[in-house]
């Protein structure tokens, strides 16, 4: 709660309107005394004692409202606008049990350039990469670190889904059960950065191998439940 102050020269004023209202009592009770004051003395001390007290009272009502609207200002004036070009909307993670697990939501773009997202880091685990899905030898469809990560089309989105494009936490050394919270940060190439708390749902789909073998677990693609 914001303490507000008085002003020092409306102090000053409810000062004199308390001397003058205390006088025009003291001529009061002279003349109702039979003292020498004349009773119309003592009335027009008394209304001009009044007519102060009003003055100073507006005067530190109105201080106090100008001090009021000056706080507001203030406050709304320290309040800035997010203008960063991306942001993610419905972040994710599917909860696991292992040792592995994708991250999805939807990138937005909303400048006129192109936003380039070329790395993701974790304080989960030191192993969290940018994943894209490419067919393999197969023919079945497996994931690998995206080497030129991801590219956000001007005033467009960018699925991270199973299946698809996604973010890939990898050595994770506690489970993540259903409603934990998921947090990562996407670094694009001018030096932006988004900061994602994604919280984690159960998922049984989307269970693709990773390419060449290189995560532990990686038949279970991202991660069993």
């Amino acid at each position: 709660m914001t303490t507000q102050h008085t002003p020092l020269s409306t102090r000053r004023r409810l000062s004199l309107a308390a001397v003058l209202a205390a006088g025009a009592l003291g001529l009061s009770a002279c003349a109702g005394s039979g003292e020498s004051a004349p009773a119309s003395a003592a009335s027009s001390a008394a209304s001009a004692a009044s007519s102060a007290v009003s003055s100073a009272a507006s005067a530190a009502s109105t201080a106090a409202a100008s001090s009021s609207v000056e706080s507001t200002g203030a406050a709304a004036s320290s309040e800035t606008s997010d203008d960063a070009p991306l942001t993610m909307t419905d972040p994710w993670t599917k909860a696991t049990d292992g040792m592995m697990t994708g991250s999805f939501g939807v990138l937005e773009n909303t400048s006129d350039q192109d936003v380039h997202v070329v790395s993701v880091t974790s304080s989960l685990t030191d192993r969290v990469e940018l994943h894209e899905m490419v067919p393999g030898e197969d023919g079945q469809m497996v994931m690998q670190q995206s080497p030129d990560g991801f590219t956000v089309p001007a005033g467009e989105t960018f699925e991270l889904v199973p299946g698809g494009n996604h973010v890939m936490l990898m050595g994770l050394a506690e489970p993540i059960q259903p409603g934990d919270e998921v947090t990562y940060t996407l670094e694009t190439e001018d030096g932006d950065v988004l900061e994602v708390t994604s919280v984690a749902r159960p998922f049984t789909g989307a269970n693709e191998s990773y390419h060449g073998g290189e995560a532990s677990g990686s038949e279970g693609g991202h991660g069993d439940n």
